[in-house]
């Protein structure tokens, strides 16, 4: 009897431990929906953050932007032209298919094909041969010396994707299928509404805490904050709602995050539409608006007048920079009389309905006005706004760019020529700068590089194909039962490793 109890006990302890562990599910809200899980087709950090939790990518970057490891364990340069990467063994995708040198070749011929219309192109532009030297060894050969090259396989557009899942799918991949190595897998994307990813038992590194991450799309700042307050979401990973940080902050009841962001935000200008392609034009619009008064006023101070196309916390930012264009009404109607628009002129200003944006496109709308610039505000889907303003909006348009850690990522895929037709949304070709960017990449001396890099900025400032206004600082905040989150300055952050208390 004793023995039969004793057996009983050890059945039922067994019992106990197979019983599934608490589903962990982390809700986290974005200020908008995704436009899509295809990361060789997008160009927009709400569907990167996703894309993030999903795929691999040959080497990634820390919380300090700072390169380490990810599919390749290991990697050397033969000479200035070759870079070999090692890749892991015993890695797979989420339908199960090994993941092999041939495989990264794929995601990185795809990039590079132009049929794809990869934004992401620009980062392999160099790239002249891709090899599989084995099954687990890649060689890349650029065209050039190549100095940014590590940095721009960190990207989220170079993440390494599933050949048969592309196939099998064809036009729907992206939307209907995403298959990655990375620590979730996609379960569903219910357009408008949320995006659920689950957990990968399978991810080379073990897996996740977390069983499932449920992504929602909310533009208002007051509801993102109401659902926050009331359980409904765990976590906003950034674009926290600025005038309500100090407060949440000092309530104790949540977890808050900042760091300085790698972005900057302007309103662009399609300079093929009168009167932009204009340059005293565009030099006009930038002395009639006051940045200071839009990081008070709508940022609350979370966020200075940018001092040109890179942030701060970029490498190769010119530190020497003042805040480009100060305010002066005054300088933007005599240019604007010089231009031959003394009266002023009618233009639209578009925008999504996040309410920093559309408010800072208000407050442009009243400094323009000032100086006999009568623009309107038109509100446009998130999505709508990428593509069209891909394609050449017709007017200005408020968005941002993060880019990568290195100035080459920070202003080749916005300026430079080739990529008019995707992330040179400004349509303007500028070939001096265009040479000065290409310099830049080429060289393999920092120091030398920082002065290229110094020149192509001021360039950029004096060309001026958008109006520039805020370097933005990054502010996110949580349930305390979250653990483990790190706030990234590129505004991607590895939600690996984070758990949510019962």
């Amino acid at each position: 009897m004793k023995k039969f109890l004793l057996i009983a006990l050890a059945l039922l302890a067994a019992a106990a431990f197979a019983l599934p562990a608490f589903a962990a599910e982390l809700r986290i809200a974005q200020v908008a929906d995704i436009s899509s899980l295809d990361p060789h087709k997008v160009s927009d950090i709400y569907s990167a953050n996703v894309i993030r939790q999903i795929y691999s990518n040959i080497v990634q970057v820390d919380e300090r932007m700072e390169i380490v490891p990810d599919l390749a364990e290991s990697w050397e340069n033969p000479d200035d032209l070759t870079w070999v990467f090692h890749l892991r063994k015993g890695v797979t995708f989420h339908n199960g298919d090994p993941l092999t040198a041939a495989a990264v070749k794929f995601s990185l011929e795809r990039i590079k094909d132009p049929a794809t219309a990869s934004p992401g192109a620009t980062h392999l532009r160099e790239v002249a041969s891709i090899e599989a030297l084995d099954e687990h060894t890649l060689k890349l050969v650029t065209k050039r010396p190549f100095a940014p090259m590590l940095m721009s396989l960190t990207r989220y557009e170079t993440s390494v994707v599933s050949e048969r899942a592309v196939k099998e799918t064809g036009a729907d991949y992206g939307s209907k299928a995403a298959v990655g190595t990375g620590p979730f897998k996609f379960v569903n994307w219910s357009r408008g509404d949320k995006v659920t990813l689950e957990k990968f038992d399978g991810y080379f590194r073990g897996p996740a805490p977390l069983d499932t991450l449920v992504y929602r799309g909310i533009p208002e700042d007051a509801t993102r904050l109401v659902e926050l307050e009331s359980g409904g979401v765990d976590l906003i990973p950034g674009n926290f709602p600025n005038q309500d940080f100090a407060s949440v902050k000092d309530s104790g009841k949540f977890l808050t995050y900042q760091t300085p962001a790698m972005s900057t935000l302007y309103m662009g200008l399609n300079t093929e539409i009168e009167p932009f392609g204009n340059k005293l034009v565009r030099q006009a619009m930038n002395y009639a608006v006051d940045k200071q008064a839009i990081a008070d006023a709508i940022y609350f101070g979370f966020g200075a007048p940018a001092r040109g196309p890179l942030s701060p916390v970029i490498w190769g930012f010119d530190p020497t920079r003042e805040p480009a264009y100060s305010y002066n009404p005054d300088k933007a109607r005599e240019l604007l009389k010089e231009a031959g628009f003394p009266n002023g002129f009618d233009m639209t200003i578009f925008s999504d309905n996040r309410t920093e944006r559309r408010s800072a496109a208000e407050l442009i709308q009243a400094f323009l006005a000032e100086v006999g610039i009568r623009a309107k505000v038109e509100l446009m889907e998130w999505s709508a706004l990428l593509s069209t303003s891909a394609k050449g909006i017709g007017g200005a348009f408020m968005l941002g760019w993060t880019g990568t850690g290195d100035a080459d990522g920070g202003m080749t895929p916005v300026y430079h020529t080739a990529n008019i037709g995707s992330s040179n949304r400004f349509r303007y070709s500028i070939p001096a700068l265009d040479a000065l960017l290409e310099k830049g990449a080429a060289t393999l001396d920092q120091a030398e590089r920082r002065k290229i890099y110094a020149e192509a900025q001021q360039l950029a400032v004096d060309e001026c194909p958008l109006v520039f206004m805020i370097s933005q600082e990054l502010l996110g905040a949580s349930s305390k039962k979250v653990q483990g989150f790190k706030l990234y300055p590129n505004m991607i952050s590895p939600l690996y490793g984070v758990t949510v208390a019962k």
